[in-house]
């Protein structure tokens, strides 16, 4: 769609050989306001701020779901994930998201393992 959307106002150039000129200019600037304002709207949508992705996820909490050796799953945001800690973690527990590798999170508590 962007593509076409960028070789709409050249594509519209032929209206002059189909057309008289005086028929063929305002169709042709309609064409390129129309082109200018996708344009812009394609350039607001680039410049929003992310909402997914590794850089998004660090510094937000999840929730361990389970705990068997050193076997740890995470709940961030509906998703389990697997998840490393240097501390020792217990299921319910909250935790931070410090580091995204690959498919596992390293995670630290964000609360005291003691409760």
């Amino acid at each position: 769609m962007h593509n076409l959307l960028l070789f709409l106002p050249l594509l519209a150039l032929g209206l002059f050989f189909v057309l008289p000129w005086q028929g063929a200019l305002p169709l042709y600037g309609l064409i390129l306001i129309i082109s200018m304002i996708g344009y812009w709207k394609g350039f607001q949508a680039q410049r929003q701020p992310l909402i997914m992705g590794r850089k998004v996820m660090v510094g937000e909490g999840a929730k361990v779901v389970k705990t068997e050796g050193d076997e740890v799953e995470v709940d961030y945001r509906g998703e389990i994930w697997k998840a490393v800690s240097a501390q020792p973690l217990h299921t319910g527990q909250q935790v931070v998201i410090e580091k995204v590798e690959g498919l596992t999170l390293r995670v630290s508590p964000l609360t005291p393992t003691g409760g």
